[in-house]
């Protein structure tokens, strides 16, 4: 099972100053419901490739630092390795 860094993905929307999943929706196009799956860590599943580059536009993160979020379980297994 995947798990998604939340604590990075909600320092990131402050960060970008997003308050809201509904200012987030705005500007990147990805529903709420969504947002909140990410948010929450539910699921287990990572959004598809073009939502993770919306969202890292929306966030003005790099995808370098878009991937952290999302794939730091990967990351951290490379890493012990």
């Amino acid at each position: 099972m995947r798990s998604i860094n939340t604590k990075e993905f909600r320092k990131a929307m402050i960060d970008a100053d997003y308050n809201t999943l509904g200012d987030l929706e705005k500007e990147s196009g990805i529903d709420k419901s969504s947002l909140s799956s990410i948010l929450n860590g539910n699921g287990g599943r990572l959004p598809s490739y073009d939502s993770i580059a919306k969202l890292a536009d929306a966030l003005h993160l790099s995808y370098e630092e878009i991937g952290c979020i999302f794939f730091y379980n990967d990351l951290a297994k490379v890493k012990e390795t």
